[in-house]
């Protein structure tokens, strides 16, 4: 009992020296401080539905662990992905997306952080073609009209635009139709469009095309199927005329026997000897071969 009195004594004694000297015993652990993030921001800021998404993020760890991040993606407040980069195929014009980026050191995760919301912006429409309406234009066509083909890639509703260039004159019209009556347009003459499409918010780029003015097929002046003629007699005008006042080569292509033309001014005459009634066929044909067929039947005049 006495050895065990001096054996406490001796604890007790050397535990007061260690706590005089001010010592106190390793245990040999170490606590760790979790990371936290000083910055985060999507890039680019103003991205579109083609636009590839990024978080910058700016972070501190005490022990200078080296830290990954868990991000989360959200669209108009619905979690959509996870990842460090961010696209998503059904994005649209007017979403709004943020990030939720959570950093980890390996041992401990820190606090959250949500950037700001970003807004998803429009792009261009495109125009893949105009087509012009008629196909054929000559002096006669009185208007044409031009439509496009165009793509958005925000699916938004277009318009298109025209701008119209006759000769060296800017016509101060957009429609997409021009009345072209007043021009005074000749064969071969072009006419010089610049078309863009329009989506309310953005314009295509321009896309330029050409009308050019066909040589136009011969034409009736007036339409006659029956003329009254005695068939021993016959003198007819054809009422056939050019519309780009070209000289015209006439033939016969379906007559009696004793019924002739004048190649040049397009008179058919003759005698059909006892025949009352027949028909004839032309064809007037101008120098760039563009031709009118016209058949028409003689009738005698009534006594």
């Amino acid at each position: 009992m006495k050895s065990f009195y001096w054996l406490l004594v001796c604890v007790v004694i050397l535990a007061g020296m260690s706590a005089c000297n001010g010592k106190k015993e390793d245990t040999g652990t170490k606590t760790n401080t979790p990371p936290s993030i000083t910055n985060i921001i999507l890039e680019p800021q103003t991205p579109t539905i083609r636009t590839e998404i990024s978080a910058r993020i700016i972070s501190v760890d005490k022990e200078n662990d080296p830290i990954s991040y868990d991000i989360k993606w959200f669209v108009n407040g619905q979690q959509i992905g996870e990842g460090m980069l961010f696209s998503y195929e059904d994005i649209r014009k007017g979403d709004m997306i943020f990030a939720e980026a959570t950093p980890y050191d390996g041992k401990d995760w820190g606090e959250p952080v949500r950037t700001g919301e970003i807004t998803v912006g429009g792009l261009p429409p495109r125009i893949l073609s105009v087509q012009i309406a008629p196909e054929s234009v000559f002096v006669t066509t009185p208007r044409i009209a031009a439509t496009a083909l165009a793509e958005d890639p925000d699916r938004d509703s277009v318009s298109i635009i025209v701008h119209w260039v006759i000769g060296d004159e800017v016509i101060p019209d957009t429609s997409h139709i021009i009345d072209l009556r007043s021009y005074g347009l000749k064969k071969h003459d072009v006419i010089t469009g610049s078309a863009f499409v329009d989506d309310g918010e953005y314009r295509s780029e321009p896309f330029t095309f050409e009308v050019h003015i066909a040589n136009a097929p011969p034409v009736l002046t007036n339409q006659i199927d029956s003329v009254k003629c005695k068939p021993e007699s016959l003198y007819y005008k054809l009422p056939i005329m050019d519309p780009d006042n070209d000289p015209l080569n006439y033939e016969l292509l379906d007559a009696p026997a004793g019924i002739m033309i004048d190649p040049t001014n397009g008179v058919v005459y003759g005698n059909a000897g006892a025949a009352t009634e027949f028909t004839i066929e032309v064809r007037a044909a101008d120098n760039d071969g563009a031709y009118l067929d016209y058949r028409f039947t003689i009738t005698t005049p009534q006594m």
